[in-house]
């Protein structure tokens, strides 16, 4: 890749140079003109910013076929109601072909907003075996992007399905996981679907496998009450009891946490997974998360199926603590930054490879930006530059290179027929809301 203006959000920043790519690893780095490689296939970004692809550390695919769906009658008073009417609703209506199409055109949104690599929470329970090998086929085969997969295990449908989704998971970690490119944790939903024995029963199956978990974390009030109501424990409280706060779990929203608890996860390897604009959305509150970065918990950025943008998403994390702290100052730069970087360090501890960097030997997910900035770029400015494009001009892919392979080229997906794929997911969803 030549002539282009290269940058990272580690202080990577050269005006004009060059990124040489080889067997999907970053080869070289540099300023100024790009070496003579005869044979080599050349990208001349003309300028154009490059950085590293993103990473969306928690995703609902399986929500991507819900846009525009009607829903008569439809008036939450409370997130358990948002649940029950809504999303608990539509997972049953899965089938495995639409969580394949849910998949594949989440996925085509996700490579649309630079996202190279994604960790995904699934549920289909009248369609659990199978389905995360549905989701991968669309995603990692298909797609070309990195994906980090796990299924919902819960109590709401009954045992069997219950222990069916424990299966699922196990299954798909030992038959289909692939360094580099697809990886797995053991899914939960939420600690006030779950019992004690089917939190025992998870980690059971986990841990010989050495899988972290993927779980809902105080997202509502629902979750703290029954925590408290059944066991006299507050949720994190419960989750540490089970071992679920180990190295690589996510904990998802992490919103009604008391002092004790955030004094609790500061001792703990697990990470918290923010979705600032999900939690606006559903009236859930917002998470403290700049007590928890003061604390030293570990905190990534998610989207949670609201859309697959990432650098609005960070943007949204710094305008809600603006509102919520009053002051216009709350998570400021680097704390932001610790938000995003986070992110890239969960994918290489997921993925087995550094990533993140315009750096020799890191993984080569590039972007190459249609961005022109209209004032001065710099490493200390960078991320201000992404956030402010992408609600101004809009801030769109060029070209995507996923573990060295071109996935979109000059605004155009290279993998997969995109017109094809679109008036599939149409045909999938209108099946599916025909379901609801």
């Amino acid at each position: 890749i030549e002539r282009a203006r290269l940058a990272d959000l580690y202080g990577t920043y050269h005006e004009q140079g060059y990124v040489l790519v080889r067997g999907g690893r970053i080869e070289a780095v540099g300023a100024g003109p790009a070496p003579e490689l005869p044979g080599a296939e050349v990208i001349d970004a003309e300028g154009r910013l490059v950085t590293p692809g993103l990473v969306n550390a928690h995703a609902h695919l399986y929500s991507s076929l819900a846009r525009g769906m009607p829903l008569p009658d439809f008036s939450p008073s409370s997130f358990r109601e948002i649940l029950e009417g809504l999303w608990w609703r539509l997972d049953r209506a899965l089938d495995l072909d639409g969580v394949y199409w849910s998949a594949l055109v989440g996925g085509l949104a996700h490579l649309r907003a630079g996202v190279t690599a994604l960790v995904d929470h699934h549920a289909s329970p009248a369609a659990i075996e199978g389905s995360l090998s549905a989701i991968k086929r669309a995603v990692v085969d298909e797609l070309g992007l990195r994906a980090d997969l796990c299924y919902e295990v819960t109590d709401r449908g009954g045992m069997a399905e219950r222990d069916a989704g424990i299966a699922e998971n196990v299954r798909f970690a030992k038959e289909e996981r692939v360094p580099g490119l697809a990886a797995a944790h053991m899914g939960l939903h939420a600690s006030f679907t779950l019992s004690d024995e089917s939190l025992v029963k998870a980690a059971e199956a986990a841990d010989p496998l050495g899988l972290p978990f993927h779980i809902h974390l105080a997202e509502g009030k629902e979750d703290v009450v029954d925590a408290l109501q059944k066991y006299g424990l507050r949720v994190t409280e419960r989750l540490e009891k089970f071992g679920i706060l180990r190295e690589g779990t996510l904990l998802i929203h992490g919103i009604h946490l008391a002092q004790a608890e955030l004094e609790l996860l500061a001792t703990r390897p697990a990470s918290v997974v923010h979705n600032p604009r999900s939690n606006m959305n559903n009236a859930v509150g917002a998470a403290q998360v700049e007590a928890m970065l003061d604390r030293g918990i570990q905190v990534g950025l998610g989207t949670d199926g609201f859309g697959c943008d990432m650098i609005g998403e960070l943007l949204a994390a710094s305008l809600l603590a603006h509102h919520v702290s009053g002051s216009p100052t709350a998570l400021g730069g680097e704390k932001l930054l610790a938000l995003i970087r986070h992110n890239y360090a969960l994918a290489e501890k997921f993925f087995g490879l550094p990533m993140g960097r315009l750096a020799e030997g890191y993984a080569a997910d590039l972007v190459l930006w249609d961005y022109r900035p209209p004032t001065p770029l710099s490493a200390d400015n960078l991320l201000y530059h992404l956030m402010f494009a992408n609600i101004s001009e809009g801030l769109c892919p060029h070209t995507v290179i996923g573990a060295g392979k071109v996935l979109l080229s000059q605004g155009a997906v290279q993998v997969v027929d995109e017109q094809e794929v679109l008036a599939k997911a149409a045909e999938a969803a209108q099946a599916l809301w025909e379901k609801l």
